[in-house]
């Protein structure tokens, strides 16, 4: 069977989490919410769902009339122990469907953080080989609460909830571990404004950023998604 995709806008942004589901010979179904592609009604006929990111919040039901759907696609998921992959605004539909709070226009965390995973995320089998203060790249201002029964299984320095998951086989992770070169930059070249007026050291310092830890990432990237897919 299939691990459906949802990409929110007209560009795919599955970069390292793509190429590690397809390097593990699973078919891909992609679904593009801006386009209007309809939610499916359930689970059935997927294996796994990833969720990517998107410029648009979390409870923006105007621009986005397909989040409620969408959400209760990632409640059958969970209903159906089928893995879920939620990426930042995913993490954050993943937090809202089981009952986490939006945090919205915060402040803007960007670049390679470090990334701390909590006594629960060393014992994950998906996460917890990631190295001690991994930094990994982060481009977001919202942010959630943890939702009821969640496990927190890490944190960073400007937000708390950077992974956690619900059950056994839904994970959201805050940060951008499937970023490519070409995404971050294609990320500049449309956000440009808003990273020179908040950080204007950025773009000077992408280059050695790109050096230390695009690697590192890609290879903890690969690993947590195999062990996320063995889920299934």
């Amino acid at each position: 069977m299939t691990v459906l995709i949802v990409e929110h806008h007209d560009k795919p942004s599955d970069g390292e989490v793509g190429n590690a589901i397809r390097q593990a010979g699973v078919p891909i179904e992609v679904l593009w919410g801006e386009k209007g592609d309809p939610i499916p009604a359930n689970a059935d006929d997927y294996e796994a769902l990833v969720i990517f990111g998107g410029a648009m919040a979390v409870d923006d039901e105007v621009r986005c009339p397909y989040i409620p759907e969408l959400i209760r696609l990632i409640q059958d998921f969970g209903r159906t122990d089928k893995p879920v992959l939620g990426v930042c605004l995913g993490a954050q539909l993943v937090a809202r469907a089981y009952g986490g709070k939006p945090i919205l226009d915060g402040f803007f965390e960007l670049g390679y953080c470090p990334v701390r995973l909590t006594e629960d995320g060393r014992d994950d089998p998906v996460v917890g080989h990631m190295v001690s203060d991994q930094a990994i790249f982060q481009w977001h201002t919202d942010h959630f609460t943890l939702p009821p029964g969640a496990v927190h299984l890490a944190t960073g320095d400007d937000h708390p909830y950077q992974c956690f998951k619900i059950g056994r086989a839904t994970y959201g992770v805050q940060f951008h571990f499937e970023v490519t070169r070409d995404t971050v930059e294609y990320w500049i070249a449309t956000g440009i404004d808003k990273v020179t007026e908040h950080h204007p050291e950025f773009i000077a310092a992408l280059p050695e950023q790109f050096d230390n830890h695009l690697e590192p990432v890609k290879q903890f990237c690969h690993t947590a998604v195999r062990n996320w897919l063995a889920l299934r």
